[in-house]
This record gives structure tokens, sequence and C-alpha cells, in this order.
């Protein structure tokens, strides 16, 4: 089995609206400030519980995401070629210019990250899918507390990462 549609979640304080990050995304399609093919935005922050606000692209979509639990990035891939080192350092670079975009009104912390395995048939919320996902997200976080969801075996492979380590720059850096 091979998983490659997957991603991490990071939560966020934000002081602002869900609105305010559509100028920044469609800012960064037309920089390219982040790696992939980026396609376009699409704003869900009128709905409860929603995805937010989503930077769509081909190999990954990132958003300001109020769907697993409160607040946060979401970087998740779409596209086999990809480790989850490669997508954590993804969703940290991703992190840290959405800060810089937004001074001080932005801030991240890896205390609480999720990490969500989004194929059922690769990665199911079982045993199975715990043998090919937690080896990898130990070896990466080799200091955090990593606790399975096991409340629905129908909802996604989901792991809380506690204890990430620091700020978003310092754990870039020590990748």
């Amino acid at each position: 089995m091979s998983l490659h549609r997957f991603g991490f979640k990071i939560r966020a304080s934000y002081d602002g609206k869900l609105e305010d990050f559509i100028p920044v995304f469609h800012g960064w399609i037309q920089r390219k400030a982040v790696e992939g093919i980026l396609v376009d935005v699409a704003d869900y922050s009128h709905l409860p519980n929603s995805p937010g606000v989503v930077l769509v692209g081909h190999e990954a979509d990132r958003s300001m995401d109020a769907m697993e639990g409160p607040l946060g990035l979401l970087y998740m891939r779409k596209q086999a070629g990809a480790s989850f080192k490669d997508a954590w350092r993804a969703t940290l670079d991703s992190a840290a210019k959405l800060e810089d975009e937004l001074k001080g009104r932005l801030r991240f912390t890896l205390e609480d990250a999720l990490f969500l395995a989004n194929d059922r048939l690769a990665a199911p919320n079982d045993e199975a899918g715990a043998r090919v996902v937690e080896p990898a997200l130990r070896s990466l976080f080799p200091k955090a507390a990593l606790a399975r969801d096991t409340s629905d075996p129908r909802r996604r492979l989901t792991y809380r990462i506690r204890g990430a380590g620091g700020d978003v720059r310092s754990a870039l850096a020590s990748l």
C-alpha cells in the first residue's frame, strides 16, 4: 500500500475573519509563493465547521480550516511524490509565510497538531492503517506524544500530535 493523500493541521490564533485569507492566497498564486501548481481560491467561510478558505493546488491544497477542530492551517497532499517529512515542511513553510503576511494578527502553535490520512483504502482507521502510518510519524516526531483517534472506525485515520515542538520557524529550521 502506498499512502499519498494525507496532510497535517496546525492550530492558529487569529484575531480577524476567514475572508482575510482570500487576498493572501490569491497573492500566493500570482507570486508563486509556495511550491507546486496553484490553481484557485475557494471560499467556504460562510459555512459553519467548514474548510474555510482553500488555496487549491494540483499537488496539495492549503486551507484555513475549521472542520477538524479549532481554526488552523491544513495542508493536504493529493498527489504521490511527497514523504511525511516533505508535507510537514510544506505545512510549516506555509504557516511561516502566513504569519509574515498577517504580522501580529496570526500565530500558529505546534503543541497540538493533527495528521490526517485521506485514503481509507491505503490507511484505514484500524490497526492495519496504524502499521502503515505510525512508524513514519514516530520517526518524524520522536519526542511528541501520538494518539490515534479510535472513536469511530468509519472516520479517516487521524493522529493527534502533542508536543511537536516550539514555534513554526524553529521547527522548520530543525528539519
